[in-house]
């Protein structure tokens, strides 16, 4: 019967850094992924099932995650305006926010 592969865990490393990047990014509902949010995500995703990007290239991949266009830091009035969003599978949306954040003063 096949095992657990083994845990492994650096000596005397903190979780302080993660809970300070936490405090100082906010809870989602400050950041304007509210109750709302939900709502609209999940009407959205009903609506938009397949990945625009993956679409684009010819892939049909399921959609799971809702992508502000602008952020909701850039249009606080387009958060839940649907010409903003676009339907994107976890890795086109990972991709993009990494670029997204590389390319900005804060990341």
């Amino acid at each position: 019967m096949p095992s657990a592969p083994p845990r492994h865990s650096i000596a005397g490393a903190s979780v302080q850094p993660r809970q300070q990047y936490d405090q100082w990014r906010g809870s989602a509902a400050s950041r304007g992924y509210d109750r709302r949010w939900q709502k609209c995500r999940w009407s959205f995703l009903a609506a938009h099932p397949l990945c625009l990007f993956c679409y684009e290239q010819g892939r049909l991949t399921p959609a799971n995650e809702v992508d502000h266009i602008l952020t909701i830091k850039e249009r606080p009035d387009l958060r839940l305006d649907w010409s903003n969003l676009r339907p994107l599978c976890k890795p086109c949306h990972s991709a993009r926010t990494a670029r997204d954040q590389r390319g900005s003063p804060a990341g």
